[in-house]
């Protein structure tokens, strides 16, 4: 038999988990899209492609570039910076604050890397096997003369010997290069990640006054507030059935200009205001006014729900600072509470995702625990 005690604080537990990692998430995609974290984890593994140096030592070194406001570009004399320098990576930035693209695709990184090889000059009906070669020989590449780095150098040269020359082959090799890095690439992003959402929940659950141990403790000894929170939890989970789908889509964000511009449009004044502007203006207010809106939409995300389903739980469970029980030293309730603050943001930095899905499927065990009836009762005792 399960105990619904238990089970129902459990639930409880999850849906305040599950409520706080949606707000640090979004927290999350506000300070990523602010500072470019996904142009620079990109930068960095294209770095990581064509050079050899190793740039970051430790995971929090690697952390705190990202809030850098330079990109991870090389230096001017560097393949990576000729990389990014390429008229087809230049101009993909999202913004000023985002000058680095946020997302390439394979298509474009062969080409650019192609290009860099056979040079400025090849003309059509040129045998571009010979440049690419020449490039290989020299050592450098044939777009700006820069040295190409050793182990760089010696891995592109086998996959041009594994292609034959064919240029088509040596493309697809190199595409198949690129998805390999940008796998390991996106595990690069979600381990910085998970750093950075530890320490947004631990504010949050500073700010809130969050604490796991006092929140337990609150449910155990509370009947009507366990079952007030459940309640809760029911009516939130059946008003957003596929949650993980609306998480997904909020994380994985949008990374093309294109995709951007299908998505959220510009409004008919900028459309107009474009016609009388340089092209390269035109494309930075554009940029500019997508950042913008996506900016403001996560901060409306952001505020409506700490505006509504965070203060009806926060309001029902007493955690206001307000009424913060402290017959001490303030120095050492805060102490006190450190702990169970630490438990609740290494909680949330699990993810919205991960305590959506355990929510639901113990709201369905506990549907389908049937709660004894009058007549069950009676029929028991006969």
């Amino acid at each position: 038999m399960i105990n619904s005690v238990i089970l129902n604080v459990v639930i409880d537990l999850l849906f305040i988990y599950l409520l706080y990692s949606l707000l640090i998430t979004t927290i999350q995609e506000i300070i990523a899209t602010r500072f470019g974290f996904r142009a620079k984890i990109l930068q960095r593994s294209v770095f990581r492609m064509l050079e050899d140096e190793q740039k970051f030592g430790t995971r929090f070194k690697s952390v705190y570039y990202l809030f850098k406001k330079s990109g991870n570009g090389g230096k001017p004399d560097s393949a990576t910076y000729e990389f990014y320098d390429h008229p087809l990576i230049k101009f993909l930035g999202e913004g000023k604050h985002n000058s680095k693209p946020a997302y390439i695709t394979k298509a474009t990184f062969s080409k650019v890397l192609i290009d860099m090889l056979r040079g400025k000059d090849v003309k059509p009906g040129d045998d571009t096997k010979v440049f690419i070669q020449k490039a290989f020989d020299e050592q450098k590449t044939n777009w700006g003369n820069v040295k190409i780095s050793e182990q760089t150098l010696s891995y592109l040269k086998s996959i041009w010997a594994d292609s034959n020359g064919d240029i088509e082959k040596f493309r697809r090799l190199i595409e198949n290069w690129f998805d390999e890095t940008m796998d390991r690439a996106s595990d690069w992003y979600k381990q910085h990640i998970q750093i950075l959402l530890f320490f947004i929940g631990l504010a949050v659950a500073v700010v809130f006054n969050v604490d796991t141990i006092k929140i337990v403790d609150k449910l155990e000894k509370d009947p009507k507030l366990r079952e007030q929170i459940v309640q809760q939890a029911d009516v939130f989970m059946k008003a957003h059935p596929d949650l993980d789908k609306e998480i997904f889509k909020q994380k994985a964000g949008i990374d093309s200009l294109q995709a951007k511009l299908s998505q959220k449009g510009i409004s008919k004044a900028v459309t107009d205001s474009l016609r009388s502007l340089k092209t390269d203006d035109s494309l930075e207010l554009v940029k500019s006014e997508n950042l913008k809106a996506k900016a403001d939409s996560l901060v409306e995300h952001a505020t409506l729900l700490v505006k509504s389903d965070i203060h009806d739980v926060h309001h029902s469970l007493g955690l206001e600072w307000e009424s913060y029980p402290c017959n001490s030293c303030l120095f050492v309730c805060i102490l006190k509470s450190l702990l169970g603050w630490i438990i609740t943001a290494l909680a949330l930095s699990l993810g919205a995702p991960f305590w959506f899905d355990l929510l639901n499927k113990l709201m369905k065990l506990r549907g389908a625990v049937a709660t004894p009836t009058k007549d069950d009762k009676e029929k028991k005792q006969g």
